[in-house]
C-alpha cells in the first residue's frame, strides 16, 4: 500500500482542533491527509499518545500494517492499560493473520482492565470464531452494558444469536409445458456451546400448468449436527429422509468440514450421498470450495460439484442404461456487508445441477447457467428477511427458468 503523506495542512495551529480534524479526515477515508495532520502534531510532541494512536489506526486502516504495528507497540509500551489502543492492536494482528498473538495480547489486556468494553467485545468475537456462541453472547452483552452507545459493539451483538427459526417460500417458474416447482420449508436451529442442532422440513410440489391433478408432491426432512472443534473450523453431519420421495432422494446423507488455511482464506469440503427409490439410483457428490475474505467486509467463494451417478440395471430415468455417469458444475459467489445489518450477494453456477430437491433426470440431462441475487436484511436483533431472485438458462432445451424466494427468520 502507498503510505505517503499528503501536503495537507491542518486548518488550526492548535493541537486539540487539529486532532479533531485528523479524526474527521480518517473517518472519511482521507488517510494521507489524516496522516499529515497527525505527523504535524507529533512534530511538536513526539510522545503524544493520542496522536500516535490516531496515526496507528490510520496506517492500519490504510493497509500500512508494518508501520502501524510499530506505532501501536510504541503507544502500548508507555500506556499498557489503554484498552482502546490494545483493542486496535488486537484488530491489526487479526488482519495480519496472527491470531495466537492477537489472543495473547487480548488476554494481557483483560488481566489489566477486565471490564473494558473494547476488550470484552474482542473476547466475544474470538469466542464466536471458535463456535462457542453461548460464551460470545454473554461477553457481547457485558460489552454492550459497559458501552451502550458504542455502535461497533451493538452491531456485533446484533449478529449473535443462540437460536433461529426460519420459514422460506420458493418458486421456480418454468415455460408452458414444463413442471413448475413450488417449495415451502421451515427449520429451527439451536446452539449448545460448540454444537449446533438444526431440524427442518421442506415440502415440494411440481405442477404442469394449472392442473393440480398432475402434481408431483414430495417432502424432505433434514436433521443436522455441527461441531466447532477449533478457531474457524466446523464439522457437520446431516441426514434427510424423503417422503413420499417420488422425485427426490428417499435418503440423503451429507458430511462437511470448513477450516481456515491461511488468513484470510478458508477451505470447505462436503460429501453427499443420495439414494432414490425408482430403480435404486445412487448419487454421490464431492463439493470442494475456497473462500476469501476481502477488505471492506466483502467475500468471494469459488466452488465445484462433482457428481457420480450410479444407475443399476435398467434405469427408470428416461432411457439411460449406463451404469455410471459423472457430472460436474463450477460456480462462484460474492457477498458484501453493505451495513452491519444488510448483507447482499450474487451467485453463479454452470454445469449439471446438484440439489437434492431436483428430480434425478434434471441432473443427468441438462447443463445450465444459473445465477441469483440476494439480500439478508436484519430488521432488528430478533429477526429479518432474506429475499432472492434467480434465473436458470438450461441447455440443450434452451429454456429460461425464473426463481423467486422470500425467507423470514426470528432469533433468540
Amino acid at each position: 500500500m502507498d503510505c505517503a503523506v499528503s501536503r495537507y495542512e491542518p486548518g488550526s495551529k492548535e493541537r486539540d482542533p487539529a486532532m479533531i480534524e485528523a479524526g474527521a479526515l480518517a473517518a472519511n477515508g482521507r488517510y494521507a491527509d489524516a496522516r499529515a495532520v497527525y505527523l504535524w502534531i507529533l512534530a511538536r510532541n513526539e510522545r503524544d499518545a493520542e496522536a500516535l494512536f490516531g496515526i496507528a489506526r490510520v496506517d492500519a486502516w490504510g493497509g500500512c500494517w508494518a508501520i502501524a504495528e510499530q506505532e501501536y507497540r510504541e503507544v502500548l509500551s508507555a500506556h499498557p492499560g489503554d484498552a482502546d489502543v490494545r483493542a486496535g492492536y488486537v484488530d491489526l494482528l487479526v488482519w495480519r493473520g496472527r491470531l495466537d498473538e492477537a489472543e495473547e495480547t487480548l488476554r494481557r489486556g483483560l488481566a489489566i482492565a477486565p471490564d473494558a468494553a473494547a476488550l470484552v467485545a474482542r473476547a466475544a468475537r474470538f469466542a464466536s470464531w471458535r463456535g462457542d456462541v453461548t460464551t460470545a453472547v454473554r461477553l457481547a452483552d457485558e460489552a454492550e452494558r459497559a458501552a451502550p452507545d458504542d455502535g461497533e459493539v451493538r452491531a456485533m451483538r446484533d449478529r449473535l444469536f443462540l437460536g433461529e427459526a426460519r420459514v422460506t417460500a420458493h418458486a421456480d417458474f418454468y415455460p408452458p409445458g414444463y413442471q413448475s416447482l413450488y417449495a415451502l420449508s421451515g427449520q429451527a436451529l439451536q446452539r449448545f456451546g460448540k454444537f449446533e442442532v438444526t431440524a427442518g422440513a421442506e415440502l415440494l410440489a411440481r405442477y404442469v400448468g394449472a392442473d393440480a391433478n398432475r402434481a408431483v408432491k414430495d417432502g424432505r426432512y433434514p436433521l443436522s449436527v455441527a461441531y466447532h472443534p477449533a478457531l474457524g473450523t466446523t464439522l457437520g453431519l446431516e441426514v434427510a429422509p424423503g417422503a413420499p420421495a417420488q422425485a427426490v432422494p428417499r435418503l440423503s446423507l451429507k458430511a462437511w468440514a470448513l477450516s481456515p488455511i491461511v488468513q484470510p482464506v478458508d477451505a470447505f469440503l462436503a460429501y453427499s450421498f443420495w439414494k432414490y427409490d425408482a430403480g435404486g439410483q445412487i448419487v454421490q457428490i464431492l463439493n470442494p470450495a475456497i473462500g476469501v475474505d476481502l477488505p471492506r467486509e466483502m467475500r468471494v467463494d469459488l466452488r465445484a460439484f462433482l457428481s457420480f451417478v450410479t444407475l443399476p440395471g435398467e434405469s427408470a430415468v428416461r432411457d439411460h442404461s449406463a451404469q455410471t455417469r459423472v457430472e460436474g458444475a463450477v460456480g462462484a459467489g460474492w457477498s458484501w456487508n453493505v451495513t452491519p445489518r444488510v448483507l447482499a450477494g450474487v451467485t453463479y453456477t454452470y454445469g449439471a445441477e446438484a440439489d437434492a430437491a431436483i428430480a434425478l433426470y434434471q441432473l443427468l440431462e441438462y447443463r445450465a447457467h444459473a445465477g441469483a441475487v440476494f439480500v439478508d436484511w436484519l430488521l432488528g436483533r430478533r429477526g429479518g428477511l432474506r429475499p432472492l431472485l434467480g434465473f436458470e438458462y438450461r441447455m440443450p432445451t434452451n429454456i429460461v427458468i425464473w426463481s423467486s424466494e422470500i425467507g423470514a427468520y426470528g432469533r433468540w
